[in-house]
Protein backbone atom coordinates (compact mmCIF):
# COMPACT_ATOMS: atom_id res chain seq x y z
CA UNK A 1 0.00 0.00 0.00
CA UNK A 2 1.52 3.62 -0.90
CA UNK A 3 1.69 6.43 1.31
CA UNK A 4 -1.36 8.22 -0.04
CA UNK A 5 -3.38 4.96 1.11
CA UNK A 6 -2.02 4.69 4.33
CA UNK A 7 -2.35 8.64 4.96
CA UNK A 8 -6.33 7.94 3.46
CA UNK A 9 -7.24 5.46 5.99
CA UNK A 10 -5.34 7.20 8.63
CA UNK A 11 -7.38 10.58 8.02
CA UNK A 12 -11.06 8.29 7.68
CA UNK A 13 -10.15 6.59 11.35
CA UNK A 14 -9.37 9.73 13.14
CA UNK A 15 -12.81 11.42 12.73
CA UNK A 16 -13.83 11.02 16.43
CA UNK A 17 -17.72 9.99 15.60
CA UNK A 18 -16.39 6.77 13.75
CA UNK A 19 -14.00 5.73 16.13
CA UNK A 20 -16.98 6.43 18.90
CA UNK A 21 -19.49 4.56 16.61
CA UNK A 22 -16.65 1.22 16.33
CA UNK A 23 -16.35 0.91 19.96
CA UNK A 24 -19.97 0.76 20.87
CA UNK A 25 -20.74 -2.17 18.02
CA UNK A 26 -17.55 -3.98 20.02
CA UNK A 27 -19.33 -3.52 23.52
CA UNK A 28 -19.56 -7.10 25.18
CA UNK A 29 -18.24 -8.78 22.04
CA UNK A 30 -15.06 -10.62 20.72
CA UNK A 31 -12.96 -8.50 18.74
CA UNK A 32 -10.51 -9.25 16.18
CA UNK A 33 -8.14 -6.90 14.13
CA UNK A 34 -6.71 -7.49 10.78
CA UNK A 35 -3.39 -5.70 9.24
CA UNK A 36 -3.35 -4.31 5.59
CA UNK A 37 -0.50 -5.96 5.21
CA UNK A 38 -1.91 -9.53 5.81
CA UNK A 39 -3.48 -11.59 8.87
CA UNK A 40 -5.23 -11.28 12.09
CA UNK A 41 -4.35 -10.05 15.87
CA UNK A 42 -4.42 -12.41 18.61
CA UNK A 43 -7.64 -13.48 19.90
CA UNK A 44 -9.09 -12.67 22.04
CA UNK A 45 -9.21 -9.43 22.21
CA UNK A 46 -11.56 -6.24 23.28
CA UNK A 47 -12.30 -3.19 22.46
CA UNK A 48 -12.71 -0.41 25.09
CA UNK A 49 -11.46 3.13 24.36
CA UNK A 50 -12.07 5.36 21.25
CA UNK A 51 -8.21 6.04 21.71
CA UNK A 52 -7.50 2.70 21.37
CA UNK A 53 -9.02 2.38 17.45
CA UNK A 54 -6.42 5.04 16.48
CA UNK A 55 -3.24 3.52 18.03
CA UNK A 56 -3.86 0.18 16.60
CA UNK A 57 -4.47 2.13 12.75
CA UNK A 58 -1.27 3.39 13.46
CA UNK A 59 0.56 0.39 14.01
CA UNK A 60 -0.76 -0.92 10.57
CA UNK A 61 -4.31 -2.77 11.32
CA UNK A 62 -6.94 -2.10 8.66
CA UNK A 63 -9.96 -3.11 9.89
CA UNK A 64 -12.07 -4.30 12.93
CA UNK A 65 -14.37 -7.59 13.29
CA UNK A 66 -16.56 -8.83 15.95
CA UNK A 67 -18.45 -11.35 17.14
CA UNK A 68 -22.42 -12.41 16.52
CA UNK A 69 -22.56 -13.56 20.40
CA UNK A 70 -22.13 -11.20 23.12
CA UNK A 71 -19.96 -12.56 26.14
CA UNK A 72 -19.83 -11.58 30.36
CA UNK A 73 -15.97 -10.92 29.74
CA UNK A 74 -14.87 -11.83 26.17
CA UNK A 75 -11.21 -12.18 27.55
CA UNK A 76 -11.94 -15.22 29.25
CA UNK A 77 -12.56 -16.91 26.26
CA UNK A 78 -10.72 -19.89 25.03
CA UNK A 79 -10.36 -22.68 22.77
CA UNK A 80 -9.63 -25.33 25.08
CA UNK A 81 -13.82 -24.52 27.09
CA UNK A 82 -15.96 -26.85 27.15
CA UNK A 83 -19.40 -26.15 25.34
CA UNK A 84 -20.90 -25.79 28.94
CA UNK A 85 -18.37 -23.65 30.01
CA UNK A 86 -19.10 -21.05 27.00
CA UNK A 87 -22.86 -21.10 27.62
CA UNK A 88 -22.28 -19.75 30.88
CA UNK A 89 -20.10 -16.87 29.53
CA UNK A 90 -22.36 -16.27 26.65
CA UNK A 91 -24.94 -13.55 27.51
CA UNK A 92 -26.78 -13.49 24.31
CA UNK A 93 -26.25 -13.53 20.44
CA UNK A 94 -28.05 -11.07 17.63
CA UNK A 95 -28.77 -12.38 14.45
CA UNK A 96 -26.50 -11.62 11.48
CA UNK A 97 -27.70 -12.89 8.20
CA UNK A 98 -24.49 -12.76 5.67
CA UNK A 99 -25.43 -11.97 1.98
CA UNK A 100 -22.64 -12.11 0.03
CA UNK A 101 -23.28 -13.09 -4.20
CA UNK A 102 -21.03 -12.18 -7.29
CA UNK A 103 -23.57 -10.45 -8.99
CA UNK A 104 -24.34 -7.09 -7.40
CA UNK A 105 -28.02 -6.47 -7.90
CA UNK A 106 -28.85 -10.39 -6.76
CA UNK A 107 -26.50 -9.64 -3.88
CA UNK A 108 -29.37 -6.56 -3.33
CA UNK A 109 -31.76 -7.93 -4.15
CA UNK A 110 -31.42 -11.04 -1.54
CA UNK A 111 -31.06 -9.12 1.07
CA UNK A 112 -34.24 -7.10 0.24
CA UNK A 113 -35.78 -10.45 0.32
CA UNK A 114 -34.82 -11.56 3.62
CA UNK A 115 -35.78 -8.31 5.39
CA UNK A 116 -39.27 -8.42 3.82
CA UNK A 117 -39.13 -12.26 5.58
CA UNK A 118 -38.35 -11.35 8.37
CA UNK A 119 -40.89 -8.58 8.82
CA UNK A 120 -43.63 -11.35 7.54
CA UNK A 121 -42.94 -13.09 10.67
CA UNK A 122 -43.33 -9.68 12.81
CA UNK A 123 -39.83 -8.47 13.63
CA UNK A 124 -39.48 -5.01 13.56
CA UNK A 125 -36.26 -4.42 14.95
CA UNK A 126 -34.10 -5.09 11.43
CA UNK A 127 -30.92 -3.38 10.79
CA UNK A 128 -29.18 -3.59 7.70
CA UNK A 129 -25.10 -2.78 6.56
CA UNK A 130 -23.22 -2.49 3.25
CA UNK A 131 -20.31 -5.61 4.03
CA UNK A 132 -17.88 -3.18 2.27
CA UNK A 133 -17.40 -5.15 -0.99
CA UNK A 134 -20.02 -7.48 -2.55
CA UNK A 135 -22.89 -7.92 -0.15
CA UNK A 136 -24.66 -6.85 3.11
CA UNK A 137 -25.16 -7.91 6.88
CA UNK A 138 -28.58 -8.19 7.58
CA UNK A 139 -29.39 -8.08 11.88
CA UNK A 140 -31.58 -8.71 14.60
CA UNK A 141 -30.92 -7.56 18.04
CA UNK A 142 -30.70 -10.99 20.56
CA UNK A 143 -33.66 -8.81 22.77
CA UNK A 144 -36.08 -9.28 20.07
CA UNK A 145 -35.95 -12.83 20.91
CA UNK A 146 -37.64 -14.94 23.65
CA UNK A 147 -35.09 -15.51 26.74
CA UNK A 148 -36.81 -19.21 26.63
CA UNK A 149 -38.73 -21.84 24.87
CA UNK A 150 -40.10 -24.78 26.83
CA UNK A 151 -37.00 -26.21 28.03
CA UNK A 152 -34.17 -24.64 25.81
CA UNK A 153 -32.75 -21.28 26.99
CA UNK A 154 -32.02 -19.22 23.61
CA UNK A 155 -28.77 -17.88 24.51
CA UNK A 156 -27.34 -20.92 24.74
CA UNK A 157 -28.88 -21.60 21.22
CA UNK A 158 -26.06 -20.57 19.54
CA UNK A 159 -24.92 -21.82 16.46
CA UNK A 160 -28.13 -24.19 15.87
CA UNK A 161 -30.62 -21.57 16.54
CA UNK A 162 -29.55 -18.75 13.96
CA UNK A 163 -28.48 -21.41 11.90
CA UNK A 164 -31.85 -22.77 11.90
CA UNK A 165 -33.73 -19.67 11.55
CA UNK A 166 -31.62 -18.77 8.53
CA UNK A 167 -32.28 -21.95 6.66
CA UNK A 168 -35.71 -21.41 7.70
CA UNK A 169 -36.20 -18.11 6.15
CA UNK A 170 -34.37 -19.05 2.53
CA UNK A 171 -37.24 -22.12 2.41
CA UNK A 172 -39.66 -19.61 3.45
CA UNK A 173 -38.46 -16.68 0.41
CA UNK A 174 -38.07 -19.47 -2.26
CA UNK A 175 -40.87 -21.72 -1.43
CA UNK A 176 -43.60 -20.15 0.53
CA UNK A 177 -43.60 -16.72 0.37
CA UNK A 178 -44.77 -17.29 -3.21
CA UNK A 179 -44.47 -13.44 -4.07
CA UNK A 180 -40.92 -13.40 -4.28
CA UNK A 181 -39.58 -15.17 -6.62
CA UNK A 182 -42.32 -17.17 -9.83
CA UNK A 183 -42.49 -18.78 -12.90
CA UNK A 184 -44.34 -17.96 -15.23
CA UNK A 185 -44.55 -18.73 -19.26
CA UNK A 186 -41.16 -20.18 -19.30
CA UNK A 187 -39.85 -16.69 -17.40
CA UNK A 188 -38.08 -16.43 -13.96
CA UNK A 189 -39.94 -13.45 -12.01
CA UNK A 190 -37.96 -12.01 -9.58
CA UNK A 191 -40.19 -9.06 -6.73
CA UNK A 192 -42.96 -8.87 -9.56
CA UNK A 193 -40.23 -6.73 -10.99
CA UNK A 194 -37.11 -8.48 -12.73
CA UNK A 195 -37.92 -11.16 -15.58
CA UNK A 196 -35.49 -13.69 -17.22
CA UNK A 197 -35.03 -16.94 -19.04
CA UNK A 198 -32.95 -19.76 -18.30
CA UNK A 199 -30.59 -18.72 -21.01
CA UNK A 200 -30.73 -14.77 -20.18
CA UNK A 201 -30.11 -15.33 -16.68
CA UNK A 202 -27.48 -17.19 -17.07
CA UNK A 203 -25.37 -14.78 -19.20
CA UNK A 204 -25.98 -12.33 -16.13
CA UNK A 205 -24.51 -14.59 -13.56
CA UNK A 206 -22.20 -15.61 -15.71
CA UNK A 207 -23.01 -19.48 -15.09
CA UNK A 208 -23.92 -22.47 -17.71
CA UNK A 209 -28.03 -22.68 -17.83
CA UNK A 210 -27.60 -26.20 -16.78
CA UNK A 211 -26.47 -24.81 -12.98
CA UNK A 212 -29.56 -23.13 -12.70
CA UNK A 213 -32.40 -26.12 -13.40
CA UNK A 214 -31.72 -29.96 -11.45
CA UNK A 215 -31.64 -33.44 -12.59
CA UNK A 216 -35.09 -34.91 -11.15
CA UNK A 217 -36.37 -37.56 -14.38
CA UNK A 218 -35.36 -40.74 -14.53
CA UNK A 219 -34.44 -41.24 -18.16
CA UNK A 220 -35.33 -44.94 -18.13
CA UNK A 221 -39.14 -44.72 -17.07
CA UNK A 222 -39.51 -40.84 -16.60
CA UNK A 223 -39.95 -41.04 -12.51
CA UNK A 224 -39.68 -38.09 -11.04
CA UNK A 225 -38.84 -39.76 -7.52
CA UNK A 226 -35.12 -40.99 -6.14
CA UNK A 227 -36.12 -44.10 -4.33
CA UNK A 228 -34.53 -46.01 -1.08
CA UNK A 229 -33.29 -48.72 -2.88
CA UNK A 230 -29.62 -47.89 -3.84
CA UNK A 231 -29.83 -44.42 -2.00
CA UNK A 232 -26.49 -43.77 0.65
CA UNK A 233 -26.58 -40.53 1.89
CA UNK A 234 -24.06 -39.19 3.85
CA UNK A 235 -24.66 -36.50 6.98
CA UNK A 236 -21.97 -34.13 8.37
CA UNK A 237 -22.44 -32.07 11.30
CA UNK A 238 -21.14 -28.33 10.30
CA UNK A 239 -19.76 -27.93 14.14
CA UNK A 240 -17.91 -31.00 14.92
CA UNK A 241 -17.56 -32.50 11.23
CA UNK A 242 -18.55 -36.17 12.26
CA UNK A 243 -20.17 -37.87 9.71
CA UNK A 244 -23.22 -40.65 9.61
CA UNK A 245 -23.79 -42.47 6.46
CA UNK A 246 -27.24 -43.66 6.25
CA UNK A 247 -28.67 -46.41 3.63
CA UNK A 248 -32.09 -45.10 4.08
CA UNK A 249 -33.83 -42.30 2.41
CA UNK A 250 -33.75 -39.85 5.68
CA UNK A 251 -34.29 -36.36 5.28
CA UNK A 252 -32.72 -34.78 8.13
CA UNK A 253 -30.52 -35.94 10.89
CA UNK A 254 -29.65 -34.63 14.38
CA UNK A 255 -26.07 -34.62 15.10
CA UNK A 256 -25.96 -37.08 18.81
CA UNK A 257 -22.98 -34.58 20.07
CA UNK A 258 -24.12 -31.26 18.87
CA UNK A 259 -27.58 -31.69 18.76
CA UNK A 260 -27.48 -29.56 15.69
CA UNK A 261 -28.66 -30.24 12.21
CA UNK A 262 -26.28 -32.35 9.83
CA UNK A 263 -26.28 -31.15 6.18
CA UNK A 264 -26.58 -34.13 4.22
CA UNK A 265 -24.72 -35.04 0.72
CA UNK A 266 -26.35 -37.70 -1.04
CA UNK A 267 -23.31 -40.17 -3.26
CA UNK A 268 -23.61 -40.92 -6.71
CA UNK A 269 -25.50 -44.11 -6.53
CA UNK A 270 -28.66 -42.96 -6.19
CA UNK A 271 -31.74 -44.95 -7.63
CA UNK A 272 -34.82 -44.73 -9.54
CA UNK A 273 -37.60 -45.17 -6.23
CA UNK A 274 -39.62 -47.18 -10.00
CA UNK A 275 -36.51 -48.72 -11.95
CA UNK A 276 -33.76 -48.44 -10.39
CA UNK A 277 -32.20 -46.75 -12.84
CA UNK A 278 -29.38 -44.16 -11.90
CA UNK A 279 -29.60 -42.06 -15.56
CA UNK A 280 -31.56 -38.96 -13.97
CA UNK A 281 -32.20 -36.50 -16.77
CA UNK A 282 -31.50 -32.51 -16.82
CA UNK A 283 -35.15 -30.95 -17.08
CA UNK A 284 -35.65 -26.73 -17.11
CA UNK A 285 -37.18 -26.73 -13.45
CA UNK A 286 -35.43 -23.14 -11.89
CA UNK A 287 -34.19 -23.93 -9.26
CA UNK A 288 -34.30 -20.68 -7.04
CA UNK A 289 -31.47 -22.09 -4.67
CA UNK A 290 -28.96 -21.41 -7.11
CA UNK A 291 -29.48 -17.52 -7.20
CA UNK A 292 -31.04 -17.05 -3.61
CA UNK A 293 -28.37 -18.44 -1.25
CA UNK A 294 -26.62 -17.62 2.19
CA UNK A 295 -23.75 -20.12 4.11
CA UNK A 296 -24.74 -21.37 7.21
CA UNK A 297 -21.68 -22.92 8.00
CA UNK A 298 -20.42 -19.26 8.76
CA UNK A 299 -22.66 -19.08 11.74
CA UNK A 300 -20.06 -20.57 14.39
CA UNK A 301 -19.06 -19.96 17.52
CA UNK A 302 -16.85 -16.97 18.15
CA UNK A 303 -17.56 -16.47 14.25
CA UNK A 304 -16.53 -12.54 13.44
CA UNK A 305 -17.91 -10.27 11.13
CA UNK A 306 -16.99 -6.72 10.15
CA UNK A 307 -17.37 -4.44 12.31
CA UNK A 308 -19.56 -1.24 11.12
CA UNK A 309 -17.90 1.90 9.77
CA UNK A 310 -14.61 -0.77 9.34
CA UNK A 311 -13.16 -0.16 5.91
CA UNK A 312 -12.78 -3.09 3.74
CA UNK A 313 -9.25 -3.55 2.10
CA UNK A 314 -9.54 -4.87 -1.20
CA UNK A 315 -12.59 -1.99 -2.14
CA UNK A 316 -11.04 0.66 0.14
CA UNK A 317 -14.87 1.27 1.27
CA UNK A 318 -16.60 1.26 4.53
CA UNK A 319 -19.15 -1.36 6.12
CA UNK A 320 -21.74 1.19 6.25
CA UNK A 321 -25.09 0.80 8.07
CA UNK A 322 -27.94 1.68 5.76
CA UNK A 323 -31.33 1.82 6.28
CA UNK A 324 -33.72 -1.51 5.85
CA UNK A 325 -36.10 0.14 3.02
CA UNK A 326 -33.45 1.32 0.90
CA UNK A 327 -31.59 -1.91 0.25
CA UNK A 328 -32.24 -1.55 -3.68
CA UNK A 329 -31.29 1.82 -4.25
CA UNK A 330 -28.21 1.79 -2.39
CA UNK A 331 -24.92 2.12 -4.35
CA UNK A 332 -21.42 1.19 -3.40
CA UNK A 333 -20.64 4.90 -3.90
CA UNK A 334 -22.51 5.96 -0.77
CA UNK A 335 -19.65 3.98 1.33
CA UNK A 336 -16.79 6.02 -0.04
CA UNK A 337 -14.77 7.14 3.31
CA UNK A 338 -14.87 10.70 2.71
CA UNK A 339 -18.31 10.39 2.09
CA UNK A 340 -19.32 9.12 5.32
CA UNK A 341 -20.54 9.73 8.90
CA UNK A 342 -21.47 7.81 11.71
CA UNK A 343 -25.19 8.78 12.21
CA UNK A 344 -26.87 5.11 11.99
CA UNK A 345 -26.24 1.99 13.60
CA UNK A 346 -26.31 -1.83 13.02
CA UNK A 347 -27.91 -3.80 15.28
CA UNK A 348 -30.32 -1.95 17.71
CA UNK A 349 -33.54 -2.40 19.13
CA UNK A 350 -35.25 0.38 17.12
CA UNK A 351 -37.84 3.61 18.24
CA UNK A 352 -40.53 1.42 19.50
CA UNK A 353 -41.12 1.29 22.68
CA UNK A 354 -41.65 -2.24 23.03
CA UNK A 355 -39.90 -4.07 20.34
CA UNK A 356 -38.46 -6.77 22.79
CA UNK A 357 -39.79 -10.94 21.92
CA UNK A 358 -41.44 -9.64 18.94
CA UNK A 359 -39.32 -12.32 17.03
CA UNK A 360 -40.82 -15.20 18.92
CA UNK A 361 -42.94 -16.22 16.12
CA UNK A 362 -40.09 -16.45 14.21
CA UNK A 363 -38.37 -18.51 16.88
CA UNK A 364 -41.20 -21.37 16.54
CA UNK A 365 -42.00 -21.45 13.31
CA UNK A 366 -37.88 -22.55 13.23
CA UNK A 367 -38.03 -24.81 15.86
CA UNK A 368 -40.94 -26.03 13.75
CA UNK A 369 -38.89 -25.98 10.21
CA UNK A 370 -38.65 -29.49 9.19
CA UNK A 371 -36.22 -29.11 6.10
CA UNK A 372 -37.25 -30.65 2.63
CA UNK A 373 -33.89 -32.02 1.51
CA UNK A 374 -35.02 -32.06 -2.27
CA UNK A 375 -32.68 -32.43 -5.23
CA UNK A 376 -33.24 -28.48 -5.48
CA UNK A 377 -31.30 -28.52 -2.37
CA UNK A 378 -28.78 -31.19 -2.83
CA UNK A 379 -27.30 -29.98 -6.26
CA UNK A 380 -26.08 -26.79 -4.21
CA UNK A 381 -25.03 -28.21 -0.72
CA UNK A 382 -22.53 -31.10 -2.68
CA UNK A 383 -19.02 -30.47 -2.05
CA UNK A 384 -17.00 -29.71 -5.22
CA UNK A 385 -15.16 -33.18 -6.49
CA UNK A 386 -11.69 -32.88 -7.30
CA UNK A 387 -9.19 -35.11 -8.62
CA UNK A 388 -7.20 -37.38 -6.88
CA UNK A 389 -3.33 -37.67 -7.94
CA UNK A 390 -2.05 -41.28 -8.26
CA UNK A 391 1.31 -39.71 -6.63
CA UNK A 392 1.15 -38.31 -3.23
CA UNK A 393 2.17 -34.64 -3.66
CA UNK A 394 5.17 -33.18 -2.23
CA UNK A 395 5.17 -30.37 0.77
CA UNK A 396 6.81 -28.29 -1.67
CA UNK A 397 3.61 -27.26 -3.66
CA UNK A 398 1.53 -27.20 -0.62
CA UNK A 399 -0.30 -23.59 -0.03
CA UNK A 400 0.61 -21.10 2.15
CA UNK A 401 -2.49 -22.05 4.52
CA UNK A 402 -1.85 -25.69 4.70
CA UNK A 403 2.12 -24.67 5.74
CA UNK A 404 1.45 -22.56 8.36
CA UNK A 405 -1.34 -24.99 10.05
CA UNK A 406 2.04 -27.56 9.81
CA UNK A 407 3.81 -25.31 11.50
CA UNK A 408 1.75 -25.62 14.51
CA UNK A 409 -1.12 -23.92 16.21
CA UNK A 410 -2.14 -21.92 19.37
CA UNK A 411 -6.08 -21.69 18.34
CA UNK A 412 -8.32 -23.67 16.44
CA UNK A 413 -6.86 -26.98 16.46
CA UNK A 414 -9.81 -29.18 15.37
CA UNK A 415 -10.86 -26.93 12.88
CA UNK A 416 -7.47 -27.16 11.61
CA UNK A 417 -7.34 -31.39 12.11
CA UNK A 418 -10.40 -31.07 9.59
CA UNK A 419 -8.90 -28.89 7.13
CA UNK A 420 -5.43 -30.60 7.48
CA UNK A 421 -6.49 -34.28 7.12
CA UNK A 422 -8.99 -33.48 4.28
CA UNK A 423 -6.36 -31.42 2.40
CA UNK A 424 -3.89 -34.55 2.68
CA UNK A 425 -6.25 -37.04 1.85
CA UNK A 426 -7.24 -35.16 -1.29
CA UNK A 427 -3.52 -34.50 -2.53
CA UNK A 428 -2.71 -38.48 -2.46
CA UNK A 429 -1.60 -39.57 0.81
CA UNK A 430 -2.29 -42.49 2.10
CA UNK A 431 -3.52 -43.53 5.90
CA UNK A 432 0.02 -43.95 7.19
CA UNK A 433 1.73 -41.10 5.77
CA UNK A 434 -1.28 -39.06 6.97
CA UNK A 435 -1.43 -40.33 10.67
CA UNK A 436 2.36 -39.45 10.47
CA UNK A 437 2.58 -36.36 9.76
CA UNK A 438 -0.74 -35.20 11.74
CA UNK A 439 1.25 -36.69 14.64
CA UNK A 440 4.16 -34.67 13.93
CA UNK A 441 1.78 -31.58 13.42
CA UNK A 442 0.21 -32.04 16.96
CA UNK A 443 3.74 -32.14 18.59
CA UNK A 444 4.63 -28.39 17.15
CA UNK A 445 0.84 -27.04 18.17
CA UNK A 446 1.07 -24.80 21.44
CA UNK A 447 -1.14 -26.98 23.12
CA UNK A 448 -1.74 -30.97 21.82
CA UNK A 449 -5.05 -32.42 20.73
CA UNK A 450 -5.22 -35.75 22.72
CA UNK A 451 -4.05 -38.52 20.31
CA UNK A 452 -7.09 -40.93 20.89
CA UNK A 453 -8.81 -37.72 19.17
CA UNK A 454 -6.40 -37.83 16.25
CA UNK A 455 -6.56 -41.28 15.77
CA UNK A 456 -10.30 -41.71 15.70
CA UNK A 457 -10.57 -38.95 13.13
CA UNK A 458 -8.23 -40.32 10.82
CA UNK A 459 -9.68 -44.24 11.41
CA UNK A 460 -13.19 -43.05 10.41
CA UNK A 461 -13.14 -40.26 7.88
CA UNK A 462 -10.27 -42.82 6.31
CA UNK A 463 -13.21 -45.48 6.00
CA UNK A 464 -15.39 -42.95 3.27
CA UNK A 465 -15.29 -44.11 0.18
CA UNK A 466 -15.65 -40.46 -1.06
CA UNK A 467 -12.70 -37.71 -0.40
CA UNK A 468 -13.73 -34.56 0.16
CA UNK A 469 -11.62 -31.40 -0.33
CA UNK A 470 -11.27 -28.76 3.11
CA UNK A 471 -13.37 -26.26 3.67
CA UNK A 472 -13.13 -23.85 0.87
CA UNK A 473 -10.89 -20.26 0.82
CA UNK A 474 -10.77 -18.10 2.46
CA UNK A 475 -12.68 -16.83 5.58
CA UNK A 476 -12.21 -20.42 7.41
CA UNK A 477 -8.56 -19.56 7.23
CA UNK A 478 -8.78 -16.50 8.22
CA UNK A 479 -10.53 -16.89 11.36
CA UNK A 480 -7.69 -19.28 11.79
CA UNK A 481 -5.19 -16.88 11.13
CA UNK A 482 -3.40 -18.71 8.60
CA UNK A 483 -4.42 -17.15 5.74
CA UNK A 484 -1.64 -15.72 4.12
CA UNK A 485 -2.50 -15.52 0.15
CA UNK A 486 0.30 -15.01 -2.69
CA UNK A 487 -0.23 -14.88 -6.19
CA UNK A 488 -1.71 -18.51 -7.02
CA UNK A 489 -4.09 -18.14 -4.42
CA UNK A 490 -5.80 -15.25 -6.35
CA UNK A 491 -6.76 -18.07 -8.54
CA UNK A 492 -8.03 -20.72 -6.80
CA UNK A 493 -11.35 -20.97 -4.61
CA UNK A 494 -10.10 -24.43 -2.50
CA UNK A 495 -6.60 -25.26 -1.31
CA UNK A 496 -6.66 -28.14 -3.01
CA UNK A 497 -6.24 -26.52 -6.37
CA UNK A 498 -3.10 -24.85 -5.42
CA UNK A 499 -0.29 -27.89 -6.24
CA UNK A 500 -2.18 -28.30 -9.50
CA UNK A 501 -0.99 -24.68 -10.61
CA UNK A 502 2.41 -24.44 -8.66
CA UNK A 503 3.14 -27.60 -10.42
CA UNK A 504 2.73 -26.36 -13.81
CA UNK A 505 4.75 -22.85 -13.33
CA UNK A 506 7.12 -24.85 -12.03
CA UNK A 507 7.32 -27.26 -15.22
CA UNK A 508 7.10 -24.06 -17.57
CA UNK A 509 9.74 -22.07 -15.66
CA UNK A 510 12.28 -25.09 -16.06
CA UNK A 511 11.15 -25.07 -19.64
CA UNK A 512 12.37 -21.49 -19.90
CA UNK A 513 15.16 -22.25 -18.58
CA UNK A 514 16.52 -24.82 -20.70
CA UNK A 515 15.90 -22.46 -23.45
Amino acid sequence: MDTREISKRLLYYKKKDIREAIVESADSREVGIRFWKGGFGKRPDVLMHSGDVLELIKKGVSSFHISEEKWEDPLLLSTSMAKHEINKLRTGWDLVLDIDFPVWEFSKLTADFFIRALKDHGVNSISCKYSGNKGFHIGVPFSSFPKKVGSIKIKNWFPEGPRRITQYLLDYIVKVSGEMIKEKDGKIIFDNRYEYSINDLSKTLGVNPKDLTYKSECVRCGNKKQGEKGIESEFICPNCRSREISENNEKFRVCQKCKVLMKKYLHSNMKCEKCGSKDFKEITKFNPFSVIQIDTLLISSRHLFRSPYSLHEKSGLVSLPINPEKVMSFSKEMAAPEKVSADKKFIFLGDEKDNTNKAKNLVLRAMDYKPDISAAHEKFDRREQYDIPEEAISEKFFPPCIIKILNGMEDGRKRALFALFNFLNCAGWNKKAIAEKINKWNNNNTEKLRVNYINSHINYHSKRSEKFPPPNCKEFYQDMQVCFPDRICKRIKNPVAYPKIKIKFQKSKKKRSKK
